[in-house]
């Protein structure tokens, strides 16, 4: 037919190095398990965007899995309008603390039932020290990061919410640009547990995690 266009046929490589980025069916973006830069399937093929992960704690025995995050910096400011009560102020110093958000990047069976660690650790604000270059390997994400913008913007209002209504507060909300971090897990086998929080998600939970596990093993043999 003419005027018909072609499937794109898009190679995921690092536009780097050139490795093989680590994928599944649904995955649209990668950490490079050779160089660690992080690249975004988009409009015009593979954008970079950055990337970095955090190492576990020194003293774990536990079998390894790094699983994929977004993470932004965040920029919140509240202030009450009129008269200001406790819960205002309360409000107001909470927005303050929140100075990175992050999103489960990996797809989740029922979220909303089980938990998601990205929003606990939104809540959190652990003090991770991220490193770039090489590090672990993880596997690619499922979530885009405009998605996950829009969820990481929800997750502070949301956090906001819980102290003052939001109706009785002028507030100023941003996140920066995203970054695809790659977090561990402990890997129990029919659980996950988070190696600071000991908080567990079953296995079961997470979408595509025996591909995960394979693709895991294959790099790492």
């Amino acid at each position: 037919m003419a005027g018909s266009r072609q499937p794109r046929v898009l190679v995921l490589r690092c536009q780097a190095c050139r490795t093989r980025l680590p994928a599944a069916s649904n995955d649209v973006a990668f950490r490079c398990p050779q160089c660690g830069r992080g690249w975004e399937i988009s409009a015009g093929g593979l954008s970079e965007v950055p990337s970095a992960y955090v190492p576990p704690p020194k003293s774990t025995s536990q079998p390894l899995l790094y699983l994929p995050y977004w993470s932004f910096a965040v920029d919140a400011h509240v202030r009450p309008k009129g008269l200001a009560d406790a819960s205002q102020l309360g409000a107001r110093d909470r927005a303050g603390r929140y100075k990175r958000a992050f999103v489960s990047a990996y797809a989740i069976y029922r979220p909303t039932y089980i938990g998601e660690w990205g929003l606990v650790y939104t809540r959190l604000q652990p003090t991770w020290e991220p490193r770039s270059g090489h590090g672990p390997e993880a596997p690619g994400a499922a979530i885009t990061s405009s998605d996950a913008q829009k969820i990481a913007t929800h997750y502070i209002l949301a956090e906001i919410d819980r102290v003052a209504d939001l109706a009785t507060l002028d507030f100023t909300t941003s996140v920066s640009d995203p970054e695809l971090w790659a977090l561990p897990a402990y890997d129990l086998g029919e659980r996950i547990r988070c190696p600071w929080t000991r908080g567990e998600l079953p296995a079961s939970v997470l979408d595509d995690l025996s591909k995960i596990r394979r693709a895991t093993d294959e790099r790492q043999a």
